[in-house]
């Protein structure tokens, strides 16, 4: 397919860079298949018109509604298309992903540069780069060390081809909380308060700022910054402490909060942050508060105490009503008049991108912010040191793409923008997904990683999966997942992943039950058999830490995957040391096998005969155990 572009000179870098992705060349007049006139407005928006051999496309807004409008002539052309007709104007002045580099996988350069491609045909005008300590500061080698930072000329190298794209490459940094993996090091003893916090005050934290502003200032051509500043909920409870006494830490927070945004300020930034702190700081004392409790009430003068220029990003993903993202919107108003709103697409609690959450919460939030007339919304993109691979966020962006073009949800919409867009089926993700739901409700949050760590002689989990077919599930389940996912080769290594998942938890996922069982009926045949079962289940972990090693080199820098490897090694010492010890218990050489003789307990403190929902786990108990190393 050859295209002629007519008045589209400030286009033409960006237009090459997609070229490729959309699969077509660019031609002479003369020899174009179809010739399309460019035509910039000053309405946000787009308009395509194709007739025969002639288009036209006018946009405004920005370079991202063009490229959407290509992607979408392309698409009717590669139909076989002789005429079509689009109008559409976006809901939202900015809208994007934040996608988390910092929580052990950093995304190499070319596959941001593939998100940015996508991202731009799909409309998406921001991507905010989140680094707590992923990024170089000069004179600071402890600053990211091993951790696979990006260094100053890779993030000058994205940020000049996201411009191309008409994209808005945003450092997204922390300047309080959320640096325990910077604060472990000695080189940070002169500004560290707690394990996670900076020490407010302290003359060498703003140093530290100051080294970090500089980098950034020096790397990104964005004058916004996210500056971070959520879940500081221990700040001023250690160092500080010991140093300062007892201070209220509403008024550490703001003292902190002041300095911060004069210094982006004086770098030329306008700084937004987390506004999670004002709402726990004014629901002091509510029991069971939870981030962003609809009961809290702000105080009228709160917006007085958040410095003037700075914008509160209101975020949740956590919710599936839309009153209670209408509430909290309408309580934002007396912090600014100008709040983001950042929902998330879960990627951050297991191998797989739980896509249908993501609609359930995400939908609701978006029906919030049309109807309050939020005008910047993002979608976070969280890694939590998780399995998942970033990559399939994508399927999820275009969810945040199609609402914003077309005011609503429809999945037949969002498959066919992503189809458009990434070339791959919308609907192989939901498939994928089903690896996490062998109860069949889809309540239980993270289940497949939460049985995959499960250890096979405590059986922490076991309790909670007795009288699940878990093994008819997964052997139903597998050839299904070898079936899909494998058309667009960049997605391809995360499908693998999943399906040799589905295979190894046709053994494993139930494996402590059914060895409790045996050896509480005293049924050596079965005892054996399971010990022999254990070579097979560490066959089939050898076979997803290849599969999961070859996705994350294929997606992410090296560093962060020596973590998986001491997960992974673990479970294959474990299965080892189930096999000795049944070995041994069926040769007489031990008495009892001790892990076997205590009873399996719920992990959320129910009782039995206690109302829980169908399939509940204690997914955030369990995960937090795993990601501690305590199993």
């Amino acid at each position: 397919m050859k295209l002629y572009f007519k008045n589209a000179e400030a286009l033409m870098e960006g237009i090459a860079l997609l070229r490729a992705d959309l699969g077509f060349d660019i031609a002479a007049e003369s020899e174009a298949d179809v010739c399309i006139t460019v035509t910039e407005q000053p309405e946000d928006g787009l308009a395509l018109l194709l007739d025969g051999q002639n288009a036209s496309i006018a946009y405004g807004g920005g370079a991202v509604r063009f490229y959407r409008a290509l992607a979408q002539l392309v698409r009717a052309l590669r139909d076989g298309k002789k005429t079509a007709s689009v109008q559409e104007k976006p809901l939202f002045i900015t809208n994007g992903a934040m996608v988390d580099m910092s929580r052990n996988a950093v995304m190499t350069v070319n596959n941001v540069k593939y998100m940015l491609r996508k991202m731009a045909l799909m409309g998406l005008n921001t991507f905010m780069l989140y680094t707590e300590d992923t990024y170089e500061v000069e004179n600071r080698p402890y600053f990211g060390y091993m951790r696979g930072r990006y260094t100053a000329d890779e993030i000058r190298e994205m940020d000049a081809y996201a411009r191309k794209l008409g994209i808005e490459l945003v450092p997204c940094v922390q300047f309080l909380g959320h640096l325990r993996t910077h604060l472990r090091w000695n080189a940070a003893m002169p500004y560290r308060d707690t394990l996670a916090v900076l020490r407010v005050g302290e003359e060498e934290t703003y140093k530290l700022i100051d080294d970090m502003l500089r980098s950034i200032a020096d790397c990104f051509s964005s004058r916004r910054i996210h500056i971070g500043m959520d879940e500081t909920h221990d700040l001023g409870t250690g160092k500080y402490l010991e140093l300062n006494g007892y201070r209220e830490r509403q008024d550490i927070f703001f003292e902190h909060l002041g300095r911060v945004s004069q210094m982006c300020r004086d770098y030329g930034f306008r700084p937004m942050m987390w506004s999670d702190m004002f709402f726990r700081m004014s629901a002091r004392g509510m029991e069971n508060f939870r981030d962003y409790d609809p009961r809290t009430v702000l105080p009228d003068d709160i917006g007085k105490m958040l410095p003037e220029g700075v914008q509160p990003v209101f975020w949740d993903y956590y919710h599936p009503d839309e009153s209670f993202y209408a509430v909290n919107l309408d309580k934002h108003d007396l912090l600014s008049d100008h709040t983001i709103f950042a929902g998330g697409i879960w990627t951050w609690m297991g191998p797989s991108l739980q896509l249908s959450r993501t609609v359930r919460n995400t939908i609701p939030a978006l029906d919030a912010c049309r109807k309050k007339g939020t005008k910047e919304i993002f979608a976070t993109i969280w890694h939590n040191g998780s399995e998942a691979n970033l990559i399939t966020s994508l399927a999820g962006l275009s969810i945040y793409a199609e609402y914003d073009y077309k005011g609503y949800y429809d999945q037949k919409l969002v498959s066919e923008g992503f189809r458009t867009c990434c070339d791959a089926r919308y609907e192989d993700f939901l498939e994928a997904e089903l690896v996490d739901y062998p109860h069949g409700t889809g309540i239980w949050v993270g289940a497949s990683r939460q049985i995959l760590y499960n250890d096979p002689m405590l059986g922490m989990m076991d309790k909670h999966l007795e009288g699940f077919d878990t093994v008819s599930y997964y052997r139903e389940l597998t050839p299904k997942l070898h079936s899909i996912g494998r058309d667009c080769a960049v997605f391809a290594p995360s499908f693998e992943m999943i399906e040799k998942l589905s295979d190894l938890l046709e053994n494993k996922a139930n494996f402590g039950v059914r060895l409790k069982a045996a050896y509480d009926a005293k049924d050596h045949a079965a005892l054996a058999a399971l010990a022999a079962e254990c070579g097979v289940i560490m066959d089939k972990l050898g076979a997803l830490r290849r599969a999961h090693h070859k996705a994350w080199m294929a997606y992410n820098k090296p560093f962060g995957w020596e973590v998986h490897d001491v997960r992974y090694g673990a479970q294959l010492m474990r299965f080892d040391t189930a096999r000795e010890h049944i070995l041994a218990y069926l040769a007489g050489e031990l008495d009892c096998i001790a892990e076997l003789e205590e009873d399996r307990l719920w992990l959320d403190n129910r009782k039995e005969g206690d109302t829980f929902p169908v399939g509940s786990f204690p997914g955030a108990t369990f995960t937090a155990l795993c990601t501690a190393g305590v199993l």
